[in-house]
């Protein structure tokens, strides 16, 4: 029996790891092309933009890695259903739960490397990619901007250049946020400049001929100007930088929530509980999936690597949908986090067992 239960695990972990590399190759294609433009158009120094790449791979991760290990169980169980092994294990005697329950385990230590991975490193990774995103604005400044996309220079001011010439952007846009309780202040201007201090630790923005929008109780305020500067950006500002609710560790999330007051800032209360409990939940995704792949495995009969990946993406993008639902029902108030984050593995699991128990144990 353990060594059936061996091979189980030999076999499950052989496209496993493939997947993990395949899947991880294909999201990075995009910052691969990104990366070559950078370093070659823009001259960006190569372990600058390297060090970025190393930095997103880690948030990939929490989603390849389950994704993988369903993929790679539809494929072993749809081959050994395909070519009737399994019937041949229970003609011969042995219950088909011996032969699942290499899977389910897999599954289940999976969750636990990614419960510690998510919470201790892809919250730190996710930090580290701002701040350093941040530095790279601040050094090389024109070479994150694009036109027609929104740039954000601090956690108060975004903005948007339609064109690109050189030194020189035109037809801007740009918002400034100068606290939580002060409206958003609009800046139109028809060019603007970016310049960097000699030493590489402070960027300015400043834009000509324009108009400032400033909301105001009895309506909106428009001055027009000159010459705008936007406040200095350094390496000061990074330096500052607080982490983000999804950025926290499971124990940070847990200091924050003691010293937050519910009823003067109840939004506050309501997001922290959500990330606590989606670092958790989302991370028992590797167990679910083992337990309803095997038993769709067996039912559809199919070991073929382009049949298992089909139906592997249509049942993670299902869990993904529910997961993201649940996240915004928790977050605008509708349900309890701790409901509503653990619903889509209540769901799952309970499908789970019924499939399993109709495919396998019965």
């Amino acid at each position: 029996m353990k060594i059936l239960q061996r091979y189980v695990v030999r076999e499950i972990m052989l496209p496993f790891l493939v997947c993990v590399l395949v899947l991880n190759f294909i999201f990075m294609a995009g910052y691969l092309v990104r990366a070559a433009n950078f370093i070659i158009g823009r001259h960006v120094p190569l372990l600058d933009t390297l060090y970025i790449l190393l930095l997103a791979l880690p948030e990939m991760l929490s989603y390849t890695v389950p994704t993988s290990l369903l993929t790679a169980i539809m494929i072993v169980f749809g081959h050994l259903s395909q070519h009737n092994e399994l019937r041949a294990m229970k003609a011969s005697g042995i219950h088909l739960f011996h032969v699942v329950l290499p899977a389910l385990l897999v599954g289940l230590a999976v969750t636990f490397v990614m419960l510690v991975f998510n919470d201790q490193v892809e919250g730190r990774a996710s930090f580290e990619l701002r701040k350093s995103t941040k530095k790279m604005l601040i050094k090389y400044p024109k070479a994150l901007i694009e036109p027609g996309r929104f740039v954000t220079l601090n956690d108060q001011i975004i903005f948007l250049a339609k064109e690109l010439h050189g030194d020189e952007m035109r037809d801007i846009i740009a918002y400034e946020v100068e606290g939580s309780s002060k409206p958003v202040r609009t800046i139109l201007a028809e060019r603007g400049e970016i310049t960097t201090s000699e030493n590489g630790t402070e960027m300015k923005v400043r834009l000509f001929d324009g108009s400032i929008s400033d909301a105001e109780t009895e309506g909106v305020h428009t001055m027009q100007f000159q010459t705008y500067e936007f406040p200095p950006v350094g390496s000061e500002d990074v330096r500052h930088m607080q982490k983000k609710q999804k950025d926290l560790t499971l124990a940070e999330i847990l200091v924050a929530l003691r010293h937050v007051d519910p009823v003067r800032d109840p939004g506050e209360e309501v997001g922290l509980k959500t990330a606590f409990h989606n670092r958790i939940a989302f991370a028992f995704s590797g167990f679910i999936f083992a337990l309803i792949g095997v038993p769709i495995a067996v039912l559809v009969r199919r070991g073929e690597i382009v049949v298992s990946f089909a139906v592997s993406m249509a049942g993670v993008s299902l869990y993904y949908i529910l997961f993201a639902i649940a996240k915004a029902l928790a977050l605008h108030g509708v349900m309890v986090a701790a409901i509503a984050l653990w619903l889509p593995n209540l769901l799952l699991f309970a499908a789970g067992l019924y499939l399993l128990r109709k495919a396998v144990l019965a």
